[in-house]
């Protein structure tokens, strides 16, 4: 998976206000009045495209925006183009996450000691029983699903929960 960083140039009023701020793959422009409406994105890949995202859920299917100072920018769920170079990417803490690339730099986004203390916020509100997805735990905890995805995959790597398989990818139950 090859990464890059999510460089945000501006933050404008309009798409036109947008024009010839995005030059290098992974740069991006929020369009925000009032609150965000769309984050349009050079494509990670190098195509030369520039995505646009809705991250307004009033004009129809959007996706989520997180914005930290901190962490940078989220998206989710990841963003998968049907048409052009049909890139699929995650961007993740400020981070693009590109994958069908291989790449030197798989450093996760996360550190070890915030993946472990996130795990036991997860835990503590895991159901008892049944598979369950990671997503409504996620707003239940108020962080970003990502982040919660990455918790409960360092919960099966320490034996404490199971994955589904197929269709239940992404669910999880605790281990009996």
């Amino acid at each position: 998976m090859k990464r890059l960083k999510l460089v945000l140039k501006a933050v404008v009023e309009s798409r036109a206000s947008a024009i010839g701020k995005l030059l290098l793959p992974g740069e991006a422009v929020v369009i925000e009045r009032g609150v965000p409406r769309w984050i349009l994105i050079k494509c990670p890949c190098g195509c030369g495209e520039e995505i646009p995202i809705n991250v307004d859920a009033r004009s129809g299917k959007a996706w989520r925006l997180y914005r930290d100072n901190r962490s940078g920018i989220t998206l989710y769920p990841s963003v998968w183009r049907d048409t052009g170079c049909e890139s699929h990417f995650i961007v993740w803490r400020g981070q693009i996450n590109l994958f069908g690339s291989s790449a030197d730099d798989e450093r996760p986004p996360m550190e070890n000691a915030e993946v472990s203390a996130l795990a036991e916020r997860v835990l503590h509100v895991w159901p008892k029983n049944g598979l369950a997805p990671y997503l409504p735990i996620a707003d239940q905890l108020g962080e970003i699903p990502w982040d919660i995805l990455e918790a409960c995959r360092w919960l099966v790597r320490k034996g404490i929960l199971v994955e589904g398989l197929g269709r239940d990818r992404g669910s999880f139950r605790r281990r009996v």
